[in-house]
């Protein structure tokens, strides 16, 4: 594992979204000393399965997860989570977006979300994160962009489809003790050009599954906090 490497892997069905995604990767500060590449997942049948696939073709210790039509505008990204994750071995996944605490509904957007709100002022090159600004724990973050530093396997076997990846993902690292976390921020570090979902009918079959799989266990206590023994 190169610990000293970070990989953009992204499902790619949209070559204009793809190709303006790339731009905003190619625009960002590189730590000096850090190899960067951008893995593009074609023809995947699920988000779970072009993400496992991804995850087996990198070498890198560090993965960013992210959606096609997420723009990075924050330069100094690359600096932030190598900063976050380097400095507490037990953060196993970031999110730009997330929830404290997911409704008993399994719908993310439906409980407080983090950050609340952002400043309007879009002069992103004055802006500087700071780790004493902190980080908010979290149980899910969205998909639009998942950051790693542990390997952990997405779970194709039941979110076959395009929703819920993300919050399977996020309980899966705590289930193994790792923290989940949001860092606190004013300013925008990405614009999202998403579109509304296709088909309900699917997302709620995943979330049933989600529940199903996750929101159950949770009250049996199996997420308690029990860090992997091979983080010091």
């Amino acid at each position: 594992m190169n610990e000293n490497k970070v990989s953009f892997i992204i499902c790619v069905n949209d070559n204009l979204f793809f190709e303006e995604c790339v731009r905003y990767l190619n625009w960002l500060e590189v730590p000096e000393g850090i190899e960067t590449d951008i893995l593009e997942i074609r023809e995947a049948h699920s988000m779970a399965e072009g993400y496992n696939e991804g995850m087996k073709s990198s070498d890198a210790k560090y993965k960013v997860y992210m959606h096609q039509d997420a723009f990075i505008v924050n330069k100094y990204f690359i600096y932030d989570i190598l900063s976050i994750f380097r400095e507490d071995r037990s953060i196993g996944m970031l999110g730009l977006v997330g929830t404290e605490k997911v409704p008993e509904g399994g719908v993310m957007w439906f409980g407080d979300r983090v950050p609340p709100t952002y400043e309007l002022d879009n002069n992103w090159e004055l802006y500087r994160y700071q780790r004493e600004d902190g980080l908010w724990d979290v149980e899910g973050i969205d998909g639009v962009l998942m950051a790693t530093q542990y390997d952990i396997w997405w779970r194709e076997d039941l979110f076959d489809g395009w929703d819920f990846y993300d919050l399977s993902q996020s309980f899966e690292m705590r289930k193994r003790g790792y923290r989940v976390v949001v860092p606190v921020h004013k300013r925008f570090w990405h614009l999202h050009d998403d579109k509304p979902a296709l088909s309900l009918w699917n997302y709620n079959n995943y979330r049933r599954k989600f529940i199903k799989e996750y929101m159950e266990n949770q009250e049996n206590g199996e997420y308690d906090n029990c860090i992997d023994d091979s983080i010091q």
